[in-house]
């Protein structure tokens, strides 16, 4: 029987948000130009 626990493996602590930051994080990611799209 598996038990799945959702952590992170060093603790993150937001202090401030940055939607600027965010978006381009997500962009890296999943973008055009992104992991992703590089994998496929």
């Amino acid at each position: 029987m598996w038990k799945y626990e959702k952590k992170l493996q060093y603790p993150v602590n937001i202090k401030k948000k940055d939607l600027k930051m965010a978006k381009y994080i997500l962009t890296q990611y999943g973008g055009p130009a992104g992991d992703v799209s590089a994998i496929i």
